[in-house]
This record gives C-alpha cells, sequence and structure tokens, in this order.
C-alpha cells in the first residue's frame, strides 16, 4: 500500500465517524416563533374579526364616518368601538336608526367625558382600577337560547335600570353586556371588544358570539365596523358647540379694531418742557436782536458791563469825561487806545464792526479781571 493510499484511508475514517457524531447531536427542526402583527393586522385590531364576517357571507363596511348612518341598512349590524366623537346629534341619528330594525354593538371600555351615545340609552359606566389576575373564560347564554364559552373583561361595569334590560350577563356581580330594546332594533352594550381582537378571536368561541352579534336569526346581514371616529376639527367643534360664542367674540373683535385703528400703538406721553438755562437765554435774544439788526443795544450792554468792571477797578475813573476815562483804562488794561476808543464809542452798525468791538470788550473785561486777582492776592 503506498503512502497516498494511507492517508485517503485515514481520512475516510475520519469523516466517516465526524458524521456518525454529527447525526447522533444535531438534526433540523422548524419552530413556531411570535413576531407580532405586522401589516394591517398591526394597526387594525378588528381586522380578522372582518375576514371572519367577509367569510361568513355578510357585507362588511369599515369606516371611520358616521354621517351616512340614515343610509345603512336598517337590517344590518353596527359595532361601533369609539364613541369619542359622537356629538348628540349623532347620538340621536344612531338611535333613531335602531328604532328602524337596526341593532348597535357598542364596547365601553374607552372613558369618555362626554358620553352623549350612552346618555342617550340611559347606560352609565363605572371604571375601576385593573386586577392584577387575568380572569377566567365562562359560559355565557345568549339571547336566543344558545351558549358560549367566552373571556370578556371584568372592566368596566355596566348600570342602567333593570326593568329596561332585554338581556344581560353578569360575572361576580359586575354587569358586563346588556341588550336594550329601543323601537324595532337593539342595543347591546359589552364592557370590551377584547374577545373580537386579532389575538383573542380565535380563542375560546369568540367568533361564534361576534357571529350570533353580527347575524340575524344565523343569516349573514350587512355589517358596518367603526373601529376610529374621524376626530372632528377644532373649527368645525366650536361651531357645532360655541357658535353664539363665536358670534359674540366676532363683534367684539371688530368693536376693539374699530376702537384702535385710528391710531397704531400707544400714545406718547407729552414731556414737560425743559427750563432753559441762563446761557441759552441770553443766546436766544442774541439772536433775536440780531436778527432785527438791532446791534447797537446789545453792545451797549457790553460797554456799560465794561465801564462798571473799569470803576471797579480804578474807582478814580468815575465821573471823568470820555477822553480822561478812556486813557485810564488805556492805562490799567494795556491795550491800544484806538481799539479800545473804536470799542467804546463806534456805533458798530455792521456784523463786522459789531464782533470787532465785542472781542475787544471781552479782552478788556478779561484783563481788569485779572488785574484785580492779582492785587488781590498782593494784599494777601
Amino acid at each position: 500500500m503506498t503512502r497516498r493510499a494511507a492517508y485517503l484511508g485515514v481520512a475516510g475514517v475520519l469523516l466517516c465517524v465526524f458524521g456518525l457524531w454529527f447525526t447522533q447531536n444535531y438534526t433540523f427542526v422548524s419552530k413556531d416563533v411570535w413576531t407580532g402583527m405586522r401589516g394591517e393586522a398591526r394597526s387594525n385590531p378588528l381586522l380578522a374579526a372582518r375576514m371572519l364576517l367577509e367569510r361568513m357571507g355578510s357585507k362588511v363596511v369599515q369606516s371611520q364616518d358616521l354621517d351616512r348612518v340614515s343610509a345603512f341598512p336598517a337590517s344590518g349590524t353596527l359595532f361601533l368601538a369609539d364613541r369619542s366623537d359622537v356629538t348628540p346629534p349623532l347620538a340621536h341619528a344612531l338611535i333613531e336608526w335602531v328604532r328602524r330594525g337596526g341593532h348597535l354593538v357598542i364596547a365601553a371600555e374607552h372613558p369618555v367625558a362626554h358620553d352623549a351615545l350612552l346618555r342617550e340609552i340611559g347606560v352609565t359606566v363605572q371604571y375601576k382600577r385593573k386586577e392584577a389576575a387575568r380572569p377566567s373564560a365562562e359560559e355565557i347564554e345568549l339571547p336566543d337560547g344558545a351558549r358560549v364559552q367566552a373571556l370578556l373583561p371584568r372592566n368596566p361595569t355596566l348600570y342602567v335600570e333593570r326593568d329596561r334590560i332585554d338581556w344581560q350577563y353578569e360575572s361576580d356581580h359586575a354587569l358586563l353586556m346588556l341588550r336594550l330594546a329601543e323601537g324595532r332594533g337593539h342595543v347591546t352594550v359589552m364592557s370590551s371588544f377584547a374577545p373580537f381582537d386579532n389575538g383573542e378571536i380565535g380563542s375560546y368561541q369568540h367568533a361564534e358570539l361576534l357571529w350570533h352579534f353580527a347575524s340575524r336569526d344565523g343569516a349573514a346581514s350587512p355589517v358596518w365596523l367603526v373601529r376610529r371616529l374621524q376626530t372632528q376639527s377644532l373649527p368645525g367643534w366650536l361651531a357645532d358647540n360655541a357658535l353664539p360664542a363665536l358670534i359674540a367674540l366676532g363683534i367684539l373683535l371688530i368693536v376693539a379694531l374699530w376702537r384702535v385703528i385710528p391710531r397704531f400703538g400707544p400714545l406718547v406721553p407729552n414731556v414737560a418742557p425743559d427750563r432753559r438755562s441762563l446761557h441759552e437765554h441770553l443766546a436766544a435774544m442774541g439772536r433775536f436782536y440780531a436778527s432785527q439788526r438791532e446791534l447797537a443795544p446789545l453792545i451797549q450792554i457790553l460797554r456799560d458791563d465794561a465801564l462798571d468792571a473799569l470803576a471797579a477797578r480804578a474807582p478814580e475813573t468815575r465821573g471823568l469825561d470820555g477822553a480822561s476815562r478812556l486813557k485810564a483804562a488805556v492805562r490799567v488794561s494795556g491795550l491800544r487806545p484806538r481799539e479800545l476808543s473804536h470799542a467804546l464809542t463806534n456805533p458798530a452798525a455792521t456784523a463786522r464792526e459789531f464782533t470787532g468791538a465785542v472781542r475787544v470788550l471781552q479782552e478788556f473785561r478779561a484783563r481788569l479781571a485779572r488785574g484785580v486777582s492779582g492785587e488781590r492776592k498782593r494784599k494777601a
């Protein structure tokens, strides 16, 4: 035997041993795994109920609108799982449809603030705290004498006057289903549509219970499934329930706009006039006299002020004539006689002459003030 043949033989033996071990420890099996609802079944818990009724021969209409209830055949059955947006007029229309021979099945599991439909038929609902223990299925005797095994939640509990009940189902002293006669039809109120959900309709005899409610003496009849009513818009609800208040609010808004339209924004308060300073007052007087070409009174005021300052600086100048006083003014101020004489005696009829005289008088006044201040310092 060659070495190659020996290797092939050993490999074949090992392969056979591995195959025997694998078949003894592993096998192919199939296992069902719950993955939850998908597609329409995930969003529509009554999908299985609709498909069952359609296979039983019923014409099923699934809608979110009850405005066409008057056109629905009176020989049919309407399953109403949502009554949150049922208005009093709509509740009255539903009861009128029942009185013509219809069968209305209502689920009371969801609380409603203003339950117009149950109030219309005189049924009240009491919601209790959910129990931790799951209730067990019970045998229910239906109005036609048939018995079915079903499991209904014990919450909520229904209340109605006993003499009005045509048929009822109680469990642990809790009323879970009842039927009321209205004209030629009936209204059935259930604590919950849970037995008809996709995950529960195949349990116990829930499918048979659904068929007893949807059929007429065992024969298929039209069925209308309303899982969720279309939510009414806020403007529509206000128009239906608060129209007088809307009209009053509109009139008030028009009056308010009429009141504020002539102006926009708040009124600006009147600010008290500021008091002018003495400098501003004197400047205003100067501008006025200048605009009226009355420069002589202005320059005379400055000349009188300069002469008063000269008398205070050199008292001996009081009572002197023009030439003697001018000589003393030149001596005290140090200004040139011609400029000072022009500033003290020239009429200053033009703006140029007025400006020159004012400049000289201002310099004269400043030198007198410096001289007085210097003398005071020397005396001190």
